[in-house]
């Protein structure tokens, strides 16, 4: 009987399909600006583990299997807010960034995020940087390809935004449809892309909605950066919120769930990896 009942427990387990999560390391960089007093530093430490707690949400209620955890929070000063500089300073490991690729090695972190209080990008007051749309397996695993910065105050949408391109998301097809000028299709796959339905008029109107990686260009096609739904294109996942179709991505242009999915262990094996 024992036996049996095991057997059961078995084949239950493999019909549903439970996939364990690939665990992902970050380790936060954060100007002292948000840690001038402990009370302060306790303060931001406690904020960054609830954004790292809505990440989780995000890529659960996207059916991606991935886990985020805090690999370490180290506070120094940054000198600047430009973006560019920023991410030029953690590449060649200059100023607050020494050492910046051994850290997070001796840390077991996959991916290290500065984290800032004012922050310019392009110019302007801006959400956050990656260092690159990485496009290929070679650079999704690359540990020095695996850094960005981030405005505090944009919190977990931000950080789930950079860390996809990251791991090889773009922002989509519909954004490039609103910004031909540029490409927003180049990812690690044709599929791996946010999603948005809408056109490019500015206006909220029923039916618009984009996806994480569409992120600050709903402006574009909405009139604002409200109107992202915190979740990574899937086209398998059917809501109402999804336009009029309420489905959440296509399977040709905009599965992103499926792209993270299918290189999750290259974003995990960071930390593994020796320098």
């Amino acid at each position: 009987m024992i036996r049996l009942l095991i057997t059961v427990a078995l084949l239950l387990v493999m019909s549903i399909g439970i996939v364990r999560a690939e665990t992902i390391g970050i380790r936060f960089i954060v100007s002292d600006e948000l840690g001038a007093t402990e009370a302060q530093r306790k303060t931001t430490r406690d904020t960054l583990k609830i954004y790292v707690d809505v990440l989780n949400s995000y890529y659960r209620n996207s059916e991606v299997t991935l886990k985020a955890e805090i690999a370490q929070i180290e506070f120094t000063s940054i000198p600047t807010a430009d973006d560019v500089q920023i991410i030029d300073d953690m590449a060649h490991e200059r100023k607050a960034f020494a050492a910046m690729f051994q850290k997070a090695h001796d840390a077991r972190a996959d991916y290290t995020i500065t984290i800032v209080n004012k922050l310019t990008v392009l110019g302007k007051p801006g959400c956050g940087r990656a260092y690159a749309v990485n496009q290929s397996v070679a650079a999704i695993s690359d540990p020095r390809k695996a850094f960005a910065v981030v405005h505090f105050m944009c919190g977990s949408h931000t950080i789930a935004h950079e860390l996809g391109h990251l791991m090889g998301l773009n922002h989509g097809t519909q954004v490039g449809n609103c910004d031909p000028q540029h490409s927003h299709t180049s990812a690690i796959t044709p599929y791996a892309n946010g999603y948005a339905e809408g056109n490019c008029d500015g206006i909220p109107q029923d039916g618009e909605f984009g996806d994480i990686m569409v992120g600050g260009r709903m402006r574009e096609i909405m009139g604002n950066d409200k109107g992202n739904l915190p979740l990574f294109s899937n086209p398998r996942i059917h809501d109402k919120r999804c336009g009029l179709k309420q489905r959440c991505g296509d399977p040709m242009i905009g599965d992103a769930a499926r792209a993270l999915n299918e290189n999750a262990h290259y974003y995990a094996s960071h930390k593994n990896t020796q320098l």
